[in-house]
């Protein structure tokens, strides 16, 4: 005997409400960097279970955690704490917010004042120590010559990586997630040129993506780089088919030369990059992936660019933003005596001739 189930107009409606739901949830989900999600989760919960507070909490309560972890924690993450806790109570519909009170900004104030450091930042990765690892990934392809090992495909791909993320100035997350139809290769023109759409970006507040264009290069070019990578992936088989496919441009590669479905681990590219470069004979002790957007952002400001020049090719709206990524020692009074000695009009004879003679 079966029995039927009551698909009636309730239940079908009840049904649908619930599909709906779950698909807003999806999509809000969506809408939100997963880093920011993970941070608002780990401010509550340190507050909570760590701290002992309750939420929502008085101004006094959040006071007395930022007093008690001062000096433990950096003043970044207790700045980005206090919004994240103060978002708690906006989102959760509370009319008073901790954060915005005076009694926790005056003590915020004087944590940064007493507890606030220079920022730790990588070390720039200039172009010639891009060119010292893409060098030794050629040198090493070229002694395995046509073979399909998971060294071969591994030159190929990191090539394409470290190229790609060093010109567009890319970001770990960026790089892990594009896909392969992301990229577009236009080689009839009289410049052969090719585009790439980054799907997601932190500063891509409303999630459009944006799409970069960037002509062949003579030397270190991405395009070639990223067309090696393609042709070796597919070893010649259906290309365009993976070109239009969603799958990850840069997955992982097993020990025996099988390529994963999957895009790269986020927590394995910063030891990758330092992998490719102690291959290359740099010590990677002050370099991370990070570096490769500080080295980029130098390099195009040496090269002659404008500051909004900058902005728009790395994707930066706060010019003082970009002014953090530029290497201190690019100073301009550096710059202006480099221009005069080079005019002969800032040294007299006995001082040139000790600079010539080291």
């Amino acid at each position: 005997m079966t029995v039927e189930k009551d698909n009636g107009p309730e239940l079908l409606g009840k049904s649908v409400e619930l599909d709906i739901l779950a698909k807003e949830a999806s999509i809000l989900e969506a809408s939100e960097n997963a880093n920011t999600t993970r941070a608002f989760d780990n401010a509550v919960k340190h507050f909570t279970s760590v701290f002992g507070g309750r939420l929502p909490c008085r101004d006094e309560d959040l006071k007395n955690y930022l007093v008690k972890y001062a000096g433990q924690l950096s003043v970044s993450t207790l700045e980005q704490r206090r919004v994240l806790i103060g978002r708690w109570h906006k989102e959760n519909g509370f009319e008073h917010n901790p954060n915005d009170s005076e009694l926790v900004r005056k003590i915020m104030r004087g944590i940064r004042r007493k507890y606030g450091k220079k920022p730790k930042q990588a070390k720039p990765a200039p172009l010639k120590v891009i060119e010292k690892v893409c060098v030794h990934l050629d040198s090493v392809q070229a002694t395995l010559g046509e073979d399909q090992s998971q060294r071969s495909l591994s030159c190929f791909r990191d090539k394409a990586m470290l190229l790609t993320a060093f010109w567009f100035g890319l970001r770990s997350d960026e790089l892990i997630n594009i896909r392969a139809c992301d990229v577009k290769f236009f080689w009839d023109g009289d410049q052969p040129y090719f585009e790439l759409f980054l799907p997601k970006s932190k500063t891509d507040k409303e999630g459009l993506g944006m799409t970069k264009k960037m002509n062949a290069l003579a030397n270190l070019c991405p395009m070639l780089a990223l067309r090696d990578w393609v042709e070796a992936r597919c070893s010649g088989v259906d290309i365009k088919s993976f070109r239009d496919s969603e799958l990850p441009l840069f997955s992982g590669v097993n020990r025996w030369g099988g390529i994963s479905e999957s895009h790269i681990h986020p927590n394995s590219i910063n030891k990758m990059f330092k992998k490719l470069l102690e291959s290359g004979s740099v010590d990677p002790d002050e370099y991370s992936t990070h570096s490769m957007r500080r080295g980029i952002a130098n390099w195009i400001i040496d090269s002659g660019a404008s500051v909004a020049e900058l902005k728009e090719w790395i994707g930066w709206s706060d010019t003082r933003t970009a002014m953090r990524y530029l290497d201190g020692k690019s100073s301009l009074p550096s710059k202006i005596i480099e221009r005069k000695i080079q005019t002969g009009a800032f040294l007299d004879s006995s001082s040139a001739k000790r600079l010539d003679k080291g």
